[in-house]
């Protein structure tokens, strides 16, 4: 059976009233008559300009240089006790037989 219907706010409305014997129905579209999604969610203005700048600033943070280890800055105490910490969880984990 056809059933003709109106696409609205996300729902098609039969145009012809329907009784039909369960909630859930499959409905084929020809793909001719979908548009394209990423057209719906196109930014303008300020968003937009919002957008590009922190793709931007991003990019650049990507593309900037590493520094060499040796002017890599000395870690500080309380960040080294991090890093034996989670040396001895790994180590501990290792020894108990779980992941590390």
């Amino acid at each position: 059976m056809n059933v003709q219907a109106i696409w609205e706010n996300g729902v098609f409305r039969p145009i012809q009233p329907i009784s039909i014997k369960h909630k859930k129905l499959t409905i084929i579209v020809p793909d001719e008559e979908i548009e394209d999604v990423s057209s719906q969610y196109v930014l303008s203005g300020e968003l937009k300009e919002q957008a590009q700048a922190m793709l931007e600033k991003y990019q650049a943070i990507l593309d900037a240089p590493l520094l060499p280890d040796h002017e890599l800055p000395e870690l500080n105490a309380e960040y080294q006790d991090r890093l034996d910490a989670i040396e001895l969880r790994a180590q501990i984990r290792q020894e108990q037989n779980r992941p590390t």
